[in-house]
């Protein structure tokens, strides 16, 4: 077995509660029953159409449903098994869902987060909530930094060989920065919230952290010239709505070009899975492909892209130059 493999073995055991998790949520609304059908057909009774997308990716990665032009349907023989009265769908939302899942999980508190965020999107809260609580901050903070120590040496590798500083938006714990700084040996400034910030551990000595929003030019830094710029997982993290505003303040900023590495449904297979648990947690959550983010970035005048796969089946490098 080589490393390839090893890890796709591991993230396929990891990761494989999330697709259970949709399928069973699917069972328990009984949505199945309801297709084939467009997503906007289905708001009256979920009307978050991104949160619904996002949902049904990771369903058509586990071949439950399909989609042709915008509509989504079944396989013949899955909408046997999971539509109609006395289907396997009742003993998969019912039973399991609502009685096995929960005392082998999180208790018998019965509240499925994605069913409640399906009816009502504005039950997220968001990291901005979760990092109000310093412990949980720190936490989360720290194992994330884990994680991201081996995509931040490849993130790394594949950006255009910086000679001045690059700016880190919503950087936490500064992986990505302290490779950049390590490899190309420049200075990075990394803007995160405070809580997040106060409590990193000590930095490469190029790596500086700026207390403020990713969301807010304001708070960013002055006085500083960027070469370029840098977003990890900084849009799957944050409002939809936000995304555009983030990229004006970098264009303002006459950066040379922009990084921007995340969960992209076009991914590979754990990508749409990695979306939805951010769009069951994150207010107004965009799940975007690729394209689309390029197209963004081109608008902005930085039209040379380039796109890599990053972490195996799961994220994307979406690199823009200005030319």
């Amino acid at each position: 077995m080589d490393l390839a493999r090893a890890a796709r073995t591991l993230n396929d055991v990891g990761y494989g509660y999330i697709g259970s998790w949709a399928l069973l949520t699917a069972c328990e609304e009984r949505v199945f029953d309801r297709l084939p059908a467009r997503v906007e057909e289905l708001s009256d009774a979920y009307p978050d159409g991104d949160l619904v997308t996002t949902w049904f990716r990771v369903l058509e990665g586990i071949g439950v449903v399909e989609e042709y032009n915008g509509e989504w349907s079944q396989p013949e023989e899955m909408a046997t098994l999971l539509t109609g009265e006395n289907s396997y769908a009742d003993y998969l939302g019912g039973q399991i869902l609502r009685q096995m899942v929960p005392r082998l999980t999180l208790g018998t508190t019965g509240v499925n987060v994605l069913g409640t965020a399906l009816r009502q999107p504005e039950s997220r809260t968001g990291y901005d909530g979760l990092f109000a609580d310093a412990a949980e901050a720190q936490a989360y903070q720290r194992s994330q930094f884990a994680g991201s120590v081996g995509p931040a040496r490849a993130l790394s590798k594949l950006l255009p060989p910086p000679s001045g500083r690059v700016l880190d938006l919503g950087g936490g714990w500064g992986a990505m920065a302290r490779a950049i700084a390590e490899r190309h040996e420049v200075d990075v400034d990394v803007v995160d919230l405070e809580p997040v910030v106060s409590a990193a551990p000590p930095a490469h000595e190029r790596v500086r952290f700026v207390a403020g929003s990713a969301l807010d030019p304001s708070t960013w830094p002055t006085g500083r010239n960027y070469e370029g710029a840098v977003l990890s997982y900084l849009f799957s993290s944050v409002p939809g709505s936000t995304h555009e505003g983030v990229l004006d303040g970098l264009a303002e900023t006459g950066v040379e070009w922009v990084a921007v590495h995340d969960f992209f449904l076009d991914s590979g297979a754990y990508a749409p899975s990695w979306s939805l648990q951010h769009a069951v947690f994150v207010p107004g959550h965009r799940s975007s492909t690729t394209d689309e983010v390029s197209t963004m970035l081109a608008a902005r005048g930085w039209t040379e892209v380039t796109t890599a796969p990053l972490v195996d089946e799961m994220t994307s490098l979406v690199i823009a130059r200005s030319t």
